[in-house]
């Protein structure tokens, strides 16, 4: 088969349905029933039962598992404390993970003397945290008195000393010279180099060189024992800070030459290389480098190139015939067969961007028996150097039988730290027992944490190793049981479909909307021809007032990133305009059915996604938004017409009130009657859609006016509406200025306005709206934010430097939500601002058309302009860092970052990508806060730490309409993170919410005293039974 074909294959599996590739595995792989497989593992099993040499770890995990609130006080403490450089910072968090739970109960209930020790430290700490009086008649009590408080040194650093113990049993040295001493000739090794994937150039250098380190004193190592002794295993996500599909063009040109590089050093020395496997959407792209390196001559001889491949993605087994063909043109690659460790995080990412379907499987028994239907393919191959990763009893008994007689055609392979039981007690059971290689990360302790707590959690989660495994009260039967018994019980009572809902169903009353697949190389190939089709039409935008089109002189709209690109043209009405029309208001549309109105919207959300490449095109062209902001902005859209079609029906339910006997109450909800929906140019289509539908959807008749700069959007969106059978009556389009829509707020009959944009606007409306004859009227409105982002010492840097560049430039800063000020502590602050001056610098700023731009231009000149001059301002007295670009037409503008000594300095929101960096003591958070609420914005605010008290804290005092937790704080999802303010940031209630459509009906109470017609019936039949 071809490459291409291979990747087409490759495309179809990837969202596969589940259950029918489970039925075929199962179907042909009756050999996993031998009994044999079964005799064996429960032998092993039963050996490291009996086996009393057990490592630390291992004991440690038999008393602790994720299953208790101690083994959680572990995972979080062990992932934050030892890199965290303040002493109160250290108290905090050890308060928090530490006091409170039960410790004594562990204490004497292990024989082992480490976990025993353990026990009692924690024991110690939680005293001191708790202060315990009723501990005083225990034997230990005594210990109480050693310290009055938290923040003893003593106490802090033991507390440290033990985190250090635990994470010396998963990390084999802290560089490669301390490995190799480690290990000597006793134990060949695979040696990795720790740490987060690179963000930064600095970054990259720096695993670039530990690589070339190691591979030259691994080089020096195996020349005194044998070839390939010890072998490399590479991130390809450590050597390049954008390895993505999107930016494919970057990718293969920089990061295939630093790996060829290293696999040429590493063939000159005769040690074999492993690329490792990372996330699904990085397949594509990782398969290509790898079959650019198999092309290359230069090594085409050297044996020993190879890659890692996940089990539990559904795609494995073509994975395998495409590198094995790819082999028979080379001296044979290598392949490390692994489950996979970031389960949990491919299922919310494909959750999140509204996936067909999930990559991985969603059952354990499914991985399980995907792990060896791929060994038995692998198992044919004749290009393949198989290494199969396992600490599972069943998988490796299955292995052994599947190599029956050819054990030296393959190695196991294991974590360091974990599994040395299970294999010392394997190889008991066997004659004949194949190599046993370790997988040996490398690196200091602030580089392990986040390595170390995704090993902690696989140690504590996976249900057949550790407590199941060495517990003697629990059936060996169950811990060794068959993968096919296992999934065929799964996919009798679809358990696995419960546990795990696919994209589309993680809401329980509607739909979640379908987003694009970046991370698939064809897909944004085609996603570019579909876009392009586009550039030949002259959109035509003009107002559609009851029923016909009003279209005063046009006028040319250009691409805000490039002045010579024509998109369309536009009509706009003036205020004198608006003054001579007299909107009419629709009783059909009033008066009609909820079912009518959503089987309409039905239709629209279904239109919407068949043109979502129209909408791409227009909203990257008109709006300057890149295509993932696109994506998001269709999905909001469909999500906005879903949610409220939900709520419309609830709302619409007369609700039977508690009422004395004799009488019965309804309260019925009925459409106020004409609502103004002003929506803004940052969001034109999801904003725009989201006002008009709510009010639509509750029978109300809409004047939509959409912000001049977007006009295009809105009419083609208006069209489908009108399409799909929306009443030209009961949807009017009024394209125009500010002009035009402020004279619209004056407007007599209106029941209410809904409006997104400045406080200032919104203000001004609220004064029209009080002063204008007619009905007092609604105002519902949603406005900016001076938004706030605390980071403190416990934060990862890595994740907080990727949020706040998603918070403060993505979008090119144009968001309400956008972050406007970061407050960082103290002890981390000059790290942190370094790091973000590089990841700065990694930002592509241009046309948002091509798949590679980060940030798009500004909206119009205008804007552009005020902008400038507050950078100019700043530029004079502060200290800033500044992105780069070379983008030189259009509205384009650097991300840039100033430092500020308090949010004050900053008199109005600047909605562009402008961040202002906060430097913050320790003691002065309440202080910080106070101070952010003064400025009476109130939008959104977030958080980056490791103390779940400290985010209670401040939620509760800050006066904000969003918190976010160690996460960005853009991009809020509709009915998951109902979206609005308060205070000069918006009236409420939040858009997406449960509450929002209440504010576009009107209560009324039916009151019927059923006294009057003869008598309560109801009453008189309860008495006479």
């Amino acid at each position: 088969m071809s490459s291409q074909g291979y990747y087409k294959k490759l495309k179809e599996l990837k969202y596969a349905e589940e259950s029918a590739l489970v039925k075929d595995m199962i179907q042909s792989n009756d050999w996993i029933n031998a009994e044999t497989i079964k005799l064996k593992s429960h032998k092993i099993v039963e050996n490291c039962r009996r086996d009393r040499n057990k490592t630390r770890l291992d004991s440690f995990f038999l008393e602790y598992g994720l299953s208790n609130q101690e083994g959680i006080a572990l995972m979080c403490l062990a992932e934050s404390l030892l890199r965290i450089p303040d002493n109160q910072t250290c108290d905090d968090i050890i308060e928090e993970k530490i006091g409170g739970k039960k410790w004594l109960k562990h204490f004497n209930s292990s024989p082992s003397l480490f976990v025993n020790a353990t026990t009692f430290g924690l024991f110690v700490a939680e005293q001191v945290v708790e202060l315990d009086q009723s501990i005083t008649s225990n034997p230990l009590s005594w210990i109480q008195g050693v310290t009055s408080r938290i923040g003893d040194p003593i106490l802090r650093e033991a507390i440290k000393k033990g985190m250090e113990i635990l994470s010396e049993e998963f990390v084999s040295g802290v560089d490669i010279e301390k490995a190799l001493d480690a290990f000597g000739s006793k134990t060949p090794c695979s040696f990795d180099m720790l740490g987060e994937a690179a963000r930064t150039r600095s970054d990259v250098d720096f695993f670039y060189d530990a690589y070339e380190n190691a591979i030259r004193k691994v080089g020096e190592k195996n020349a005194l024992l044998s070839n390939s002794f010890h072998e490399i295993s590479i991130k390809l996500s450590a050597i390049h800070p954008r390895y993505d599909a999107m930016k494919e063009k970057r990718v293969m040109s920089e990061l295939l030459e630093r790996t060829y590089q290293l696999c040429v050093q590493s063939a000159a020395q005769d040690i074999a290389l492993t690329i490792d496997a990372e996330e699904q959407d990085r397949l594509e792209i990782s398969l290509k480098i790898i079959e650019e390196l198999s092309k290359r001559k230069e090594i085409k001889d050297w044996g020993g190139l190879g890659l890692a491949i996940q089990a539990y993605g559904k795609r494995a087994p073509v994975i395998v015939d495409f590198i094995d063909e790819l082999g028979s043109q080379r001296n044979g690659l290598m392949m490390r067969l692994v489950k996979g460790a970031y389960w949990d995080q491919e299922i919310k990412i494909h959750q999140m961007k509204g996936s067909k379907d999930l990559p991985v499987f969603t059952s354990k028994s499914f991985t399980d028996l995907n792990y060896l239907a791929t060994a038995a393919k692998i198992s044919k191959t004749k290009n393949l150097r198989p290494y199969f990763a396992t600490h599972n009893a069943h998988t490796l008994a299955a292995i052994m039988e599947l190599y029956k007689g050819r054990e030296n055609k393959f190695e196991f392979q294991r974590i360091f730290g974990m599994g040395d039981l299970t294999y010392r007690n394997a190889i008991k059971a066997y004659d004949s027992f194949p190599l046993t290689r370790v997988y040996a990360p490398v690196g200091s302790k602030k580089e392990l944490l986040p390595y170390l707590v995704r090993r902690l959690i696989e140690n504590g989660a996976n249900s057949s190793f550790v407590n199941k495994y060495l517990n003697e009260n629990f059936p060996i039967s169950e811990v060794t049981k068959n993968p096919i018994e296992v999934a065929l019980d799964s996919l009798d009572k679809e358990s696995y479909l419960q546990n795990v809902p696919r994209p589309k169903n993680i809401f329980s009353d509607r739909d979640n909307s379908i987003g694009f697949d970046f991370g698939d190389i064809e897909d944004l190939k085609m996603l570019r021809s579909e876009m392009e089709k586009f550039n030949s039409n002259m959109f035509r935008a003009c107002s559609v007032i009851n029923g016909k089109e009003i279209s005063p002189q046009e006028n040319k709209v250009f691409a805000p990133f490039d002045p010579n690109k024509i998109i369309g043209n536009v009509s706009f009405l003036t205020e004198e305009d608006i003054k001579e029309i007299a909107f009419k208001e629709s009783d059909d549309w009033r008066h009609s059915s909820h079912d009518k109105r959503t089987k309409i919207f039905k239709k629209i959300s279904g239109r919407l996604e068949d043109e979502k490449y129209k909408f791409f095109y227009l909203l990257a062209n008109e709006a300057g938004k890149t295509l993932k902001d696109c994506d998001a902005e269709v999905r909001e859209s469909i999500d906005f017409i879903n949610y409220y079609s939900v709520h419309a029906k609830r709302i619409f339910n007369d609700i039977e009130l508690e009422s004395p006997s004799g009488e019965k109450n309804y309260l019925r909800h009925s459409p106020k009657g004409t609502f103004l929906c002003i929506s803004p140019w940052n969001f034109p289509m999801a904003i725009f859609i989201g006002q008009i539908s709510a009010a639509l959807l509750t029978g109300n008749t809409v004047i939509a006016k959409p912000a001049e700069d977007t006009s295009l959007i809105a009419s083609e969106i208006v069209k489908v509406f009108h399409d799909c059978g929306v009443p030209q009556d009961a949807l009017h389009l009024v394209i125009g200025g500010k002009d035009a829509g402020n004279q619209l707020t004056k407007i007599n009959t209106l029941s209410g306005v809904a409006f997104t944009g400045s406080t200032s606007a919104a203000k001004k409306i609220n004064l029209n709206l009080a002063e204008s004859d007619g009905k007092i009227k609604t105002l519902i409105a949603e406005t900016g934010g001076q938004n706030v982002m605390f980071v403190d010492s416990s934060s990862l840097k890595e994740q907080v430097i990727d949020d706040v560049v998603r918070s403060a430039f993505y979008s090119a800063g144009q968001r309400c939500s956008a972050l406007r000020v970061v407050y960082v502590q103290e002890e981390v602050a000059e790290e942190y601002w370094g790091y973000l001056k590089e990841a700065m610098d990694e930002l592509e700023i241009g046309d948002p058309n091509k798949a590679s731009t980060d940030i798009g231009p500004i909206i119009n000149q205008t804007s552009l302009d005020k902008l400038n001059l507050h950078i100019n301002k700043l530029k004079k007295t502060h200290q800033f860092i500044e992105a780069q670009s070379n983008s030189k037409d259009g509205y384009f503008l650097n991300p840039i970052a100033f430092k500020i000594d308090d949010i004050s300095e900053i008199d109005e929101e600047n909605f562009g990508p402008i961040l202002h960096f906060v430097t913050y003591k320790h003691h002065e958070l309440d202080e910080v806060i106070e101070k952010v609420n003064s400025v009476g914005y109130g939008l959104t605010m977030g958080l980056h730490s490791r103390i779940t008290d400290k985010a209670e804290k401040i939620f509760s005092k800050a006066n904000i309409g969003n918190f976010y937790v160690n996460r960005d704080i853009v991009g809020a999802v509709v009915g998951v993170q109902p979206f609005g303010g308060q205070g000069l940031s918006g009236t409420g209630p939040k858009a997406g919410g449960p509450n929002y459509l209440r504010s576009f009906v009107t209560e009324k109470t039916f009151t019927d005293n059923v006294m009057a017609t003869g008598g309560n019936i109801d009453l008189l039949n309860k008495n006479n039974k």
